[in-house]
């Protein structure tokens, strides 16, 4: 059982995100059956909300218990049989686990993989289809370890000119930045709820369309019996049809979590995703931090920030907790050197204050002299709207 004060620390690692009061009161409703009327009325105002935040209007939703890990297996059992080719386009660690899952299940996998903290770009996988037929491909839109927001639109435009399916992991990303389904021609996109939208953990969300569904209907079996598309399409069509027990208080939260999405209005919570970003860097640049990230790929959704010289990874993180903040340790060729912190969802400047205080505090007790109050001041110059800031 979790302490007091342990649940009292503000979560700034990226995912879960902190989870706001209206969300956890949807959560704590009493429990209907899940094959109920009621239930099913929230299932599809679900399936409603996601098409909107992911930009699209004919995508089929597929909402059922799991994580965001699931929801990549299951993009990739759907599309590619054992034996064909699955192009994998990465920019760091989670990028890299869909060629682990295309080797669990016998696919053959090739990878374009780029430096941390950079891009690949669509001039490398423009190169890379003349090598062969692919019948798939995958796109992390922002990768965690890294902090890298890849060029989603221009990859999936050279994909689709080549007639290759796109998967587009993201879980980072939707819900705190664009996506355009339609639009970019992807063909499935996935994510967790527990990310840019700002709900529980638990959550396997994929949107296919009318292009990866024939594709599933013509593999025949397929490696999963819980993540096939074609076993779930009648519940996800009437939520009422049984296949296998919804998670219903999950389904409030998520109800709950897209009423706020919509509310807010995308390009708002767009644009507050980005100037918090802005600001946040700004309050850590003041304290020694810089982004480990190339400027022009910096996803708005988090922060992996290199330490300044002499801070070690372990007393920091350690020393942050105390002072009531959780950070994750980087991954891959940062670990060691850095630190992540989310702030995507629905966080406001107020968390971001507490987690810049938090960091000046940390920092002091490991007899380092900070300002920070000039960390606040340039974190909320640097993301206060436009017409607030003085001239």
């Amino acid at each position: 059982m979790l302490i007091k004060d342990e649940m009292d620390r503000l979560v700034m690692i990226p995912g879960p995100s902190p989870v706001g009061r209206t969300i956890l009161d949807a959560l704590s409703q009493p429990t209907v059956a899940h094959t109920s009327a009621a239930l099913a009325e929230i299932i599809r105002r679900c399936q409603d909300g996601l098409r909107f935040v992911a930009g699209t209007t004919a995508a089929s939703p597929f909402l059922f218990a799991g994580s965001g890990t699931l929801a990549q297996e299951a993009a990739v059992v759907n599309l590619v049989r054992p034996g064909e080719r699955l192009l994998v386009i990465s920019n760091g660690y989670f990028g890299d686990r869909f060629t682990a899952i295309g080797h669990a299940h016998g696919i053959e996998v090739d990878a374009i993989t780029a430096p941390w903290g950079t891009s690949v770009s669509p001039e490398q996988v423009q190169e890379r289809l003349t090598t062969g037929r692919y019948m798939a491909a995958t796109i992390t839109h922002v990768d965690t370890s890294t902090g890298v927001a890849a060029p989603v639109p221009d990859i999936a435009r050279v994909l689709a000119g080549q007639g290759v399916l796109t998967i587009l992991d993201s879980v980072c990303a939707l819900g705190g930045m664009p996506v355009q389904m339609d639009e970019w021609g992807v063909d499935v996109v996935l994510t967790g709820a527990q990310k840019a939208l700002g709900v529980p953990p638990g959550l396997s969300l994929l949107l296919a369309s009318d292009r990866a569904l024939e594709r599933r209907r013509v593999l025949g079996q397929v490696n999963s019996f819980y993540a096939d598309f074609l076993n779930w399409e009648a519940s996800m069509a009437d939520p009422q049809v049984y296949f296998s027990t919804h998670p219903v208080n999950l389904f409030y939260a998520l109800d709950a979590g897209l009423e706020i999405v919509q509310e807010e209005g995308l390009e708002q919570r767009f644009a507050r995703h980005q100037r918090l970003a802005t600001g946040f860097r700004a309050g850590m640049a003041e304290m020694g931090f810089s982004p480990f990230t190339e400027p022009n790929a910096l996803a708005p959704t988090l922060s992996v920030v290199e330490y300044p010289a002499g801070i070690d990874d372990t007393a920091f993180r350690s020393q942050l907790a105390q002072q009531g903040v959780i950070a994750a340790g980087c991954l891959g060729d940062f670990k060691g050197k850095g630190v992540r912190f989310g702030h995507m969802g629905n966080i406001t400047e107020v968390e971001i204050v507490q987690t810049l205080i938090a960091v000046a505090n940390t920092i002091t007790a490991l007899n380092r002299e900070v300002d920070a109050g000039a960390a606040v001041r340039q974190a909320l110059s640097a993301s206060a709207p436009r017409s607030e800031v003085a001239v």
